[in-house]
């Protein structure tokens, strides 16, 4: 375990050697979805956490209303409000508190403390599951422009390797701290990024180069693709319409 630890460590400065290492393991590719799997689930602990209090704690309809009122006394304050439009805000507010309020009273089959831990915690394992598709949709194309750039690497052990990219993410478990979490998170991402850039030039032996052209690649690609099905889109509905 220590041995593992220490080659997953060293990734994070880019050591050549870290990723050979990982990369000669027995089952690498199966050892990939651990990980994302794993980092994922740790990075997002946080965020089910909030997730989880504010699925149990019961409705305030003034934590609804309070700002509603807000931003309509910030319009009265600062510009002309239409008598007609302010009637219509209060008609508006009548039915809507009552609904709310209603609604938030509706009985369930299961306790409220049930229902909003299985929510939750369906929402931390999706966001583990959505890393995994990425993983092996991305890793798949950027495969395909390595073999086009002459790298050689077989998909299971070339997406074993870059899975290794997930780990700088532990550092959005720090994203809900006021003002620096989304920086923190932020370098998160980049680190990532470099990493992955990194494990691709050592599992298809590209230089530096040209494992960063094979990495963004697919991504402006799809913009490429999304931007000429807009358009395709477009035209056919100016010749239907």
């Amino acid at each position: 375990m220590g041995s593992l630890l220490s080659t997953l460590g060293r990734t994070l400065i880019l050591d050549d050697g870290a990723f050979q290492e990982w990369r000669e393991r027995p089952n690498v590719f199966l050892r990939g979805i651990v990980l994302i799997i794993l980092i994922s689930l740790v990075a997002g602990l946080v965020s089910f956490g909030i997730n989880l209090v504010t699925r149990v704690t019961p409705v305030d309809v003034d934590q609804i209303v309070g700002p509603m009122n807000q931003w309509y006394e910030y319009q009265s304050e600062w510009f002309a409000v239409d008598p007609e439009f302010a009637r219509i805000w209060e008609g508006t507010l009548d039915v809507i508190v009552p609904m709310v309020r209603d609604l938030s009273e509706v009985g369930a089959p299961l306790p409220r403390g049930v229902v909003g831990f299985l929510n939750a915690f369906g929402g931390w394992l999706s966001r583990a599951l959505a890393a995994i598709g990425g993983w092996l949709f991305y890793g798949t194309l950027v495969l395909l422009f390595v073999n086009a750039l002459g790298g050689t690497a077989r998909l299971p052990e070339f997406l074993g390797t870059v899975a290794l990219y997930v780990i700088p993410g532990l550092l959005l478990l720090l994203q809900p701290i006021p003002c620096v979490g989304w920086l923190l998170a932020l370098v998160g991402t980049i680190w990532g990024v470099v990493v992955y850039i990194k494990a691709t030039s050592v599992a298809s032996d590209l230089d530096g180069g040209r494992a960063i052209l094979a990495v963004f690649a697919p991504f402006f690609a799809l913009i490429l693709l999304g931007i000429i099905l807009g358009i395709l889109v477009a035209v056919w509905f100016v010749i239907l319409f």
